[in-house]
């Protein structure tokens, strides 16, 4: 009888949560689920909510460490974001995928020159999505002391959409370029995600879109980035 109350009482919680969050029920769920994996599994600490809205387009940039580092964001978060997505991860599980297809995630290629995937996250900024890129395109070069040299669709898109840009940065963690490990070994080093306040990009704004303002705007987001660690 006592375990038929504890049920009764857990689920009036849970519905309650999700009638104060204001968010669809499978989105309460994903992020809530989120939020448990990487604090039981990973230790994850952070602060909650992360800086960036909770409706209207915004850009996400961080350093990546690991294939879980989706879900230590999500941890943080109010609202769905849409990930880019390297291809042969986001159809590694048909699990995998229908996750990945809610949140309007887009399938990407690693080598840095995919412009359907760049005119696919317009659209998702077009349609008031907040967009996650990790701009190192591989796993971070943090254990070298500094990060990757980032691909340049993510200056391509803040200078084209004009929307804010929100650094964070993921410490700690799996560190593995093994995909099942990652997400299914308990971590040694607890997961502790800083988040910046928007990147100011005001100097650019009015600047024709170039090669070289691209190339410009790529190393002032990822010095954003950095600063965090």
């Amino acid at each position: 009888m006592w375990s038929i109350a504890v049920v009764i009482v857990a689920a009036g919680l849970i519905l309650l949560g999700w009638w104060r969050s204001g968010q669809t029920f499978r989105d309460f769920l994903l992020l809530r689920a989120s939020l448990a994996y990487a604090r039981i599994w990973h230790r994850w600490t952070g602060p909650r909510p992360a800086h960036w809205p909770g409706d209207g387009p915004c850009l996400v940039i961080a350093n990546h460490t690991c294939s879980a580092d989706p879900a230590f964001l999500l941890a943080a978060s109010t609202r769905g974001i849409s990930f880019l997505v390297a291809a042969e991860h986001y159809d590694v599980h048909p699990a995998i995928r229908l996750i990945l297809d809610h949140l309007d995630c887009v399938r990407v290629r690693r080598d840095g020159r995919d412009w359907l995937a760049i005119r696919r996250a317009l659209r998702r900024l077009e349609n008031g999505l907040a967009v996650c890129l990790f701009p190192e395109g591989n796993l971070s070069g943090v254990p070298s002391g500094r990060l990757l040299r980032a691909k340049q669709g993510i200056a391509y898109l803040a200078l084209k959409t004009r929307v804010p840009v929100y650094p964070a940065y993921i410490a700690g963690g799996p560190r593995t370029e093994e995909l099942l490990n990652s997400w299914v070994l308990p971590t040694r080093r607890a997961v502790r995600v800083t988040f910046g306040a928007a990147i100011d990009l005001s100097e650019y704004r009015d600047r024709r879109i170039t090669r070289s303002l691209i190339a410009e705007v790529t190393e002032h987001l990822m010095q954003a980035v950095e600063a965090l660690g």
